[in-house]
């Protein structure tokens, strides 16, 4: 991986960012979380494919970038801290739904009622941005002449024009790869980046649209998983999830086909393969390791493990055993 960090004219330190890139990572959550403020980076592969690559970082005291190539269908779940209010955008072959609204080229994303996102679909690229909510707040009431509690950030969709669309994507690519430039020298890119986010946000038509006046299905959805982190790897029934997201289990099957584009058990069961995975890329070879890779994860059906495994990831539990390890 490659990383930089951005110096003042005479050697004094910027504000402070850091650059990463890198075209392969096996486990990107393990390198996003402690450079970003987020409270969860994860990806969840549903079908079988390479995992994701091509991971590019900018996290400064201004802004923060998160881009991610896919490579097979997958769920991508990014939780923000609460200070921080986030967009995501898409681009790619193959279509995306971004907490469960279809997305498109003019569309920019915010933050669900979850204070986050879960982004679906295929072969994709993803960028998530997230700024300071006070900073958002103060900017956008001093553009608009009103003060900063007459402020109410969107937490769907917003709606760009063709041409502000083409401009947001174009500056954010140009700032991201020169802050991905092995000592790029571009004065104060976190402010840079601000400026170009809070134009197209200012600009942009609020996607009443695109809102739902029922519960906000990827709420459902993360409180669903909430009660699946609550079990420890332990078994989690149909019921258990409806009972933590408070709704019917057609309510539940409705927010995830929408959200995650399978039904719930499924996708834990997804979410579980891969946290074997995680687990056997950080594990020292050894007796015994596949085996408790699996059950730390809550598979205790081991002759099952190994098959679903390599069908998903298209190799053995004990081919990526240790792979951390050995790079």
């Amino acid at each position: 991986m490659e990383q930089t960090t951005s110096r003042r004219e005479g050697g004094r330190p910027d504000r402070g960012y850091s650059a990463l890139h890198s075209e392969t990572v096996e486990d990107y959550s393990g390198t996003a979380e402690p450079l970003l403020p987020v409270l969860e980076v994860s990806a969840t592969q549903l079908a079988p494919g390479p995992p994701p690559s091509n991971v590019g970082i900018f996290a400064s005291d201004k802004v923060n970038i998160l881009g991610v190539q896919f490579n097979a269908a997958s769920v991508g779940v990014v939780i923000l801290k609460p200070e921080c209010f986030g967009f995501m955008w898409w681009d790619g072959p193959e279509d995306c739904r971004i907490n469960g609204v279809q997305s498109e080229r003019t569309l920019l994303h915010t933050q669900g009622e979850q204070d986050g996102f879960h982004a679906v679909g295929g072969v994709r690229r993803t960028a998530g941005l997230t700024v300071r909510r006070d900073d958002l707040i103060s900017a956008v009431a001093a553009l608009r002449g009103v003060g900063p509690e007459d402020v109410h950030l969107a937490h769907f969709a917003l709606r760009l024009s063709e041409a502000s669309a083409t401009r947001y994507r174009h500056d954010i690519n140009a700032f991201m790869s020169a802050a991905l430039e092995d000592g790029a020298r571009v004065g104060n890119l976190g402010e840079g980046l601000f400026g170009v986010l809070l134009e197209a946000y200012v600009g942009a038509t609020p996607g009443e649209s695109f809102r739902s006046t029922m519960r906000p299905a990827e709420q459902i959805v993360r409180r669903a998983e909430e009660r699946y982190f609550e079990a420890e790897g332990g078994p989690v029934s149909l019921a258990d999830l409806c009972a933590g997201a408070g709704v019917s289990q057609s309510a539940l099957y409705r927010a995830f086909h929408s959200v995650c584009d399978v039904s719930p058990l499924a996708y834990f069961h997804k979410r579980r393969l891969g946290h074997a995975r995680r687990n056997l890329i950080h594990s020292a070879p050894g007796r015994g390791a596949v085996k408790n890779a699996a059950l730390s994860a809550g598979l205790t059906e081991l002759g099952r493990f190994s098959v679903e495994y390599r069908k998903l990831f298209g190799e053995s539990p004990s081919a990526t055993l240790g792979r951390a390890k050995t790079q």
